[in-house]
């Protein structure tokens, strides 16, 4: 999977502490913060640092065993996010309730224990939601509990797995400009709605408003339109392949009304705590293969250690971008 060349350069401007305060100020004056110089100037070092850290975290992905990816993974995510929020909010972390993980799963796991159809559970306070909020304006999650499976279906990457062991129809690509979407007809007949339920089905789930194009249908496809353009970082319910293509779930099911940075922190959480506390499982996962969990898992740690990084540096770019602007 080649989703990014280098992106780590991405991290090598903010080595400037001159450039890093000067975009903190930006980031801070766009939001009309008060004492936007002071804080930029308090902030800049934390902020290189969690980027500095995060890098590291991730270097060693390439080098260490697999059965300790996922605490790499998720300590890795943790300081990028950290960076993201500290350009939103500049008296981060102001309490000590946003320190939290935000996110618990099963103390124990059950006899016949299956990764697929385990789930995490959201906390009201944490990292997780506070990160919700500032990046993307969600306060509050649809669903206090989020299975394995179900996140696992939020990654475009995942899906060659679904199809191949679990027999899963694959994602119909779609063609999006800043005004439409152009999807294959088959998507209705997947979901059995018609234009108009499609298209209030996917407002419900996104950031997104959409509304069919009814004289818009030629050579299989039809049109809908779009209120605002869509960006890769909050493309959801539509799946993200990493280099600006984007596909649909033929199953209405799938659709998460959150986007995929957040399914990632979902999984790697369980992950590492898995890995940690549940030690006589995940050393018989890499030994007994048992069910279809281990393509599943060794699949997305591959994923996770480009995507996240990607994911997290287009949403740093975007604050900038957005900041700038004003």
């Amino acid at each position: 999977m080649e989703l990014q060349h280098n992106i780590w350069n991405k991290a090598l401007p903010f080595r400037s502490t001159n450039y890093t305060q000067s975009i903190l100020k930006i980031c801070y004056e766009a939001k009309a913060i008060k004492d936007s110089d002071v804080l930029a100037f308090q902030n800049t070092y934390p902020f290189i640092y969690y980027l500095e850290h995060g890098e590291k975290y991730f270097s060693q992905v390439q080098t260490s065993p697999i059965e300790i990816k996922p605490v790499l993974l998720f300590y890795g995510m943790v300081q990028l996010m950290k960076a993201c929020l500290l350009l939103n909010d500049p008296h981060y972390p102001e309490t000590s309730q946003v320190l939290a993980h935000g996110v618990t799963t099963r103390k124990r796991k059950k006899s016949q224990y299956i990764f697929l159809d385990d789930e995490v559970k959201i906390q009201k306070n944490g990292l997780l939601t506070h990160f919700s909020d500032k990046m993307f304006h969600v306060k509050h999650f649809s669903s206090e509990k989020y299975k394995m499976r179900l996140l696992l279906r939020q990654i475009w990457e995942t899906h060659s797995l679904f199809t191949q062991i679990e027999k899963k129809k694959k994602p119909s690509q779609l063609h999006i400009s800043n005004v439409a979407v152009k999807l294959p007809n088959k998507i209705l007949d997947d979901y059995q709605f018609g234009p108009s339920s499609f298209c209030s089905y996917l407002s419900e789930r996104s950031k997104h408003s959409y509304k069919p194009k009814l004289d818009h249908q030629t050579n299989g496809h039809f049109l809908i339109t779009i209120n605002s353009p869509i960006s890769s970082i909050q493309c959801h319910p539509f799946l993200y392949d990493g280099i600006e293509k984007y596909y649909l779930s033929p199953y209405k099911s799938d659709l998460l009304d959150i986007p995929e940075v957040i399914a990632h922190y979902l999984i790697l959480y369980n992950l590492s705590m898995i890995c940690r506390y549940e030690t006589e499982w995940w050393g018989e996962l890499f030994h007994h293969y048992p069910e279809s969990d281990y393509p599943f898992i060794y699949k997305f740690l591959s994923i996770a250690a480009e995507k996240v990084p990607l994911l997290l540096f287009l949403l740093i770019d975007k604050q900038i971008s957005d900041a700038s602007r004003k």
